[in-house]
């Protein structure tokens, strides 16, 4: 493999206006793009069939990283296909869903970073020149899911801090309104 700069900017050199995304078949793109990796494939990559997907969004991010993973310089070694098949089905539309129009995977290199990195991520291969640990922790750190989770945690804990605050409060007039009432 190479280093991670290699693939982000293969993501940013995307070349998004070569590719018909009402009209491109994403089977036949990815047969093509792992026919390369592994010469021995005659039938259907995938279980289910990639071309039921409507969404011009998750179709952009399946030409992306089909573009990364057809590249013949890319030396990206052997992996599972059915984690990839799971990364394509499941992931994506959920990643897409948080980062869109899918042209941002090609404009900001965070989100290029994210992109590969989640990728990689979940077909268990990591860059040249990181360890599994530095690659899992900057992967947590730009992950958008990540992001939203700790929103989502942050945003119950402020509301939990002021039902708190809201029952201290009514508790401390409770207790003078008592006082008042002896005196």
């Amino acid at each position: 493999m190479l280093e991670i700069r290699y693939y982000i900017k293969q993501i940013l050199n995307f070349p998004i206006l070569s590719v018909d995304l009402a009209t491109v078949s994403l089977d036949a793109l990815w047969f093509d793009a792992l026919l390369t990796k592994n010469k021995g494939i005659l039938s259907p990559v995938f279980d289910q069939s990639l071309n039921k997907i409507t969404d011009i969004n998750v179709k952009g991010t399946h030409a992306i990283l089909a573009y990364v993973l057809f590249d013949p310089d890319s030396k990206i070694p052997e992996y599972d296909f059915k984690k990839l098949e799971k990364y394509l089905f499941e992931v994506v539309p959920e990643l897409c869903g948080l980062v869109n129009p899918y042209t941002e995977w090609t404009k900001d290199a965070e989100r290029a970073e994210e992109l590969i990195r989640s990728l990689f991520q979940s077909i268990d291969l990591v860059p040249a020149n990181e360890t599994k640990v530095y690659f899992e922790d900057r992967y947590r750190s730009i992950d958008s899911r990540e992001r939203l989770r700790i929103l989502e945690q942050t945003k119950k804990a402020q509301e939990r801090a002021k039902e708190i605050l809201r029952q201290m409060k009514q508790k401390e007039e409770e207790e003078a309104a008592s006082k008042y009432n002896r005196e």
